[in-house]
């Protein structure tokens, strides 16, 4: 079982700011059908918002008391106790993803799943303690509405998030997405759904929209709504692939290098990196005392940082860095006026094993302002909301907002008001 303490909890509540955290079958729900006045509700959440099991027989191990077998499902994440000092290189080992032949997969030995795939307790806390909550308050406050159960018609897509969307774990849950939208409505008495996505959730749905038709989504969906979308990539991915993103940890708390190496081996994590379109190719994002790097450097940026395979792992992205309609109706939410990381600058002799110094530029804390507001060219936009301040918009304290679900709840019910967008509110080039 995961253990605590206090120092713990604070240790890794900074930790999961990055992106920055029960069964792996989806919920039986049978032939039941639940108040057919209210339309069902789909969450997929963010990278490191979904609870992990893993179960490993390995031959090998990074210390002597690392377990190399455990053969029962046990909490990969969040589980507080395998963030300690040195126990966190065993956690580590079971959570590194192998990048061979152009590929992602688990380590030698380890088999990992996901939690409730179509309930939502996989989602309400990210670990299994309830000492982390994600999800929760917003899934309580639509279960509060009267027709409205969880498993039913209130349910959750919850994946594997080390990876991106165009690789085999990627597509598979794609495809388990689309039966699940299926699925629901077939439950509901032809329903349609209401898809609420947050952080890289919103990268996932983009990428599912392009994989059904116009017919299918006319059939199936209600209404998108984004919250805190990273659409355009965000400059902190760049932190922890070159350094490690712990949130200002001091190193001797939690090893930067030891976490950068997990860090490293996630698809999904090259997946967030500051796009193109957004970015300019005269705009540095990383400034070394040897050399400046763009948005068209990153391969040059990992190999000086001594990661020659990035340069191959951000091949793979290919196919999934476009920016596309989702062609359905879409409610977007964000936060707003708090100091994000739009620049890294490393001193000599830090570069690339120890922390920068942050030039904050405008954004939710995480994301990027230009990335978030992205959604604004959505051609089926139909309300935009933000929320300024730590306290109300920022990345995951957006998701505790009483304004923000009340605001929710009002959508989905189709008691909310639109807001007018501004004329220039959707003038943004690439």
């Amino acid at each position: 079982m995961c253990g605590f303490n206090l120092t713990q909890i604070l240790l890794v509540s900074y930790f999961l700011v990055l992106c920055l955290a029960s069964e792996g079958n989806a919920v039986n729900v049978g032939d039941r059908g639940q108040d057919d006045s209210v339309d069902p509700v789909i969450i997929v959440p963010g990278i490191f918002g979904s609870q992990l099991d893993g179960k490993w027989n390995k031959t090998t191990s990074p210390h002597y008391y690392c377990y190399k077998t455990v053969p029962d499902w046990t909490t990969l994440w969040l589980c507080f106790q395998s963030m300690v000092p040195k126990v966190i290189d065993c956690w580590v080992d079971n959570m590194l993803l192998n990048f061979t032949e152009n590929s992602f997969r688990n380590r030698d030995g380890v088999e990992t799943r996901v939690n409730d795939f179509g309930g939502t307790g996989g989602v309400e806390i990210i670990d299994k303690n309830g000492y982390y909550p994600y999800m929760k308050a917003l899934v309580d406050g639509i279960a509060a509405i009267p027709g409205y159960e969880k498993g039913v018609n209130l349910r959750a897509a919850p994946y594997d998030f080390r990876y991106g969307a165009n690789s085999p774990t990627g597509k598979l849950f794609l495809q388990d997405l689309r039966q699940l939208i299926e699925d629901t409505f077939e439950k509901n008495k032809g329903r349609k759904m209401n898809i609420i996505a947050h952080s890289m959730g919103n990268l996932y749905m983009l990428e599912f929209f392009k994989t059904v038709s116009s017919s299918w989504k006319k059939k199936y969906i209600k209404r998108y709504i984004a919250v805190s979308g990273v659409f355009g990539g965000s400059v902190k991915s760049i932190r922890a692939l070159v350094s490690g993103e712990t949130e200002s940890i001091p190193r001797v708390l939690v090893d930067a290098n030891a976490v950068r190496a997990f860090q490293r081996s996630f698809q999904s994590i090259y997946w967030l990196l500051p796009r193109k379109q957004l970015w300019g190719t005269d705009e540095p994002l990383v400034f070394t005392p040897d050399k400046n790097y763009t948005v068209d450097e990153y391969a040059d940026l990992l190999d000086d940082a001594g990661f020659p395979d990035g340069r191959e792992i951000l091949k793979t992205l290919d196919g999934s860095l476009d920016f596309k309609d989702p062609g359905v109706d879409v409610y977007c939410i964000h936060g707003s006026d708090i100091p994000t990381a739009a620049q890294f600058r490393w001193k000599p002799k830090y570069f690339p094993d120890y922390q920068p110094n942050q030039i904050d530029g405008p954004g939710d804390g995480t994301v990027n302002k230009r990335s978030l507001e992205l959604c604004k060219k959505f051609k089926r936009l139909k309300d935009y909301k933000v929320y300024p301040g730590i306290k109300f918009g920022e990345h995951m304290q957006i998701l505790l907002n009483p304004d923000v679900i009340q605001y929710i709840k009002d959508v989905i019910s189709e008691t909310a008001t639109s807001r007018k967008l501004k004329a220039n509110d959707t003038e943004l080039v690439f």
